[in-house]
């Protein structure tokens, strides 16, 4: 099929690369750490190499300046394809503008049960834009960041199951094939322990800043019910106009208040009726923990949105428009969350290699969402395999509990249950710049009586350009 020549000439090149692969670092992390903390993603760009310091663990990698690990190997150990861009990006960096670029595919379809079964092609290109204000001969402490996303193919969202999107990637922009800017965020720190914000803010590259394990569905789960609480849809839309401030501790989001649009505004300004529905405020408190030595975290979350709202205001689920079927429009409307990380095991030679485990429990207002109350857990390991220390693997169990409004609503026509699924994904290193990903999901879909358990079977393969 000449759609899928992308995938199939980057697994042709990852399968000549296995051999060569066994010692490059690993990409992710359950620590919860993040250089830069507004950036959304991982945008490895750097202008010079330093030495790293000796270590008498003999797992660790230990490297110079003048070798081919600290970033500018041959082609199968470069941390970038293009090895930044023949050069561009280092110079870019240099005066203030760090860019990056990432093409994910997915070949995913359902092979049992489902709506229907069919496999679909589809991809992602990601583009990320740091403008350093003080590197521009700005200001100290001001930082843009742009992310730009372009959807293509297919996907097999509708075909798997209602109410559970299997492939978060497939969501953004929209469900059809377009590009857009997605995020657009001003930042300005005021000291090290506070910074505010505004902007273009993307949910998803928010959620990643605050657990980078997560892996922005690129990395880790594709599943959205595994790693992101849907629950919070109706009043923090996909992508919002908001402004806010942000309480830091060594980098990391402790705490903030936003106060934001609440109006789903993928691939228009929003500019021009903003808060023409209210406006949603959202504060969140993280509280980290030790336990046994090891880092954890606890987050708590509430918003309150002060517009009208139907249940297909949520804009998470891929679903019919039942919003009129089932209800009218509900003044106010508000969720409540919270997660729990924590690191359960880390090499102490190299803390790269280690397993976290993340949990999630959500509840909203079951008048104008059509999530209820969710759950999730999910355990993640990063290279605890000898000689695969840059690959990574998860398994994650989800609950989504419809509002029981909804299935009311819907009674005379369709009868609706709560859903669950399990996933489980091994993210291999191909090279430094390619990672392949084998994902499987089971789901139990709402509409049992029209559609039976869903089993998925996909393929992922991210390259960094």
């Amino acid at each position: 099929m000449p759609r899928v020549w992308i995938l199939a000439a980057a697994l042709l090149v990852t399968s000549a690369a296995n051999g060569i692969a066994q010692d490059v670092d690993a990409e992710t992390s359950t620590d919860g750490s993040s250089s830069n903390p507004f950036a959304g993603a991982s945008v490895a760009v750097s202008t010079e190499f330093d030495s790293v310091e000796v270590s008498h663990c003999p797992s660790a990698t230990v490297c110079t300046c003048a070798d081919q690990c600290c970033g500018h190997g041959d082609f199968w150990t470069r941390e970038h394809l293009t090895n930044g861009f023949w050069g561009l990006q280092p110079a870019l960096a240099e005066h203030g503008i760090v860019y990056d670029a990432e093409l994910t595919q997915f070949y995913q379809g359902v092979a049992n049960g489902g709506f229907e079964q069919t496999f679909k092609y589809g991809g992602k290109l990601d583009q990320f834009v740091i403008f350093e204000g003080e590197k521009l001969g700005l200001w100290k402490g001001f930082t843009a960041v742009m992310h730009a996303e372009t959807r293509f193919g297919e996907d097999v969202l509708a075909a798997a199951s209602a109410f559970d999107p299997v492939n978060i990637n497939m969501l953004y922009p929209t469900l059809n094939n377009e590009t857009a800017i997605t995020g657009l965020q001003f930042m300005q720190t005021l000291n090290e322990n506070w910074a505010l914000t505004v902007g273009r803010i993307n949910t998803l590259d928010l959620f990643q800043t605050l657990y980078p394990q997560t892996g922005r569905g690129v990395d880790g789960f594709m599943n959205t019910s595994i790693f992101l609480p849907l629950t919070v849809g109706t009043t923090i839309p996909l992508v919002f106009n908001g402004a806010g401030l942000l309480k830091m501790r060594e980098e990391k989001i402790q705490g903030g208040v936003l106060v934001l649009d609440p109006r789903d505004i993928p691939t228009v300004s929003g500019f021009d009726d903003m808060f023409a529905n209210g406006a949603s405020i959202v504060g969140l408190w993280r509280v980290f923990t030790e336990l046994g030595g090891r880092p954890g975290s606890h987050l708590f979350l509430g918003s309150w949105a002060g517009g009208e709202f139907q249940f297909v205001d949520n804009p998470w689920p891929p679903t019919p428009d039942f919003g009129l079927v089932v209800s009218p429009p509900r003044t106010g409307s508000w969720s409540l969350l919270y997660i729990l990380e924590q690191q359960l095991w880390a090499d102490v030679c190299n803390p790269k290699r280690n397993v976290g485990l993340l949990g999630q429990w959500g509840y909203s207002d079951p008048e104008t969402n059509v999530y209820e109350c969710v759950g999730n857990v999910s355990l993640q390991a990063n290279g605890v395999l000898r000689g695969r220390e840059a690959d990574s693997m998860g398994i994650g169990w989800f609950y989504s509990g419809l509002s029981s409004d909804v299935k009311d609503g819907l009674a005379p026509l369709l009868e609706l249950r709560d859903l669950t699924g399990v996933e489980a994904y091994y993210n291999a290193a191909i090279t430094s710049w390619c990672h392949v990903t084998a994902d499987l999901q089971v789901v139990e879909p709402a509409l049992r009586d029209i559609a039976s358990t869903a089993f998925l079977a996909g393929l992922r393969a991210k390259i960094s350009l």
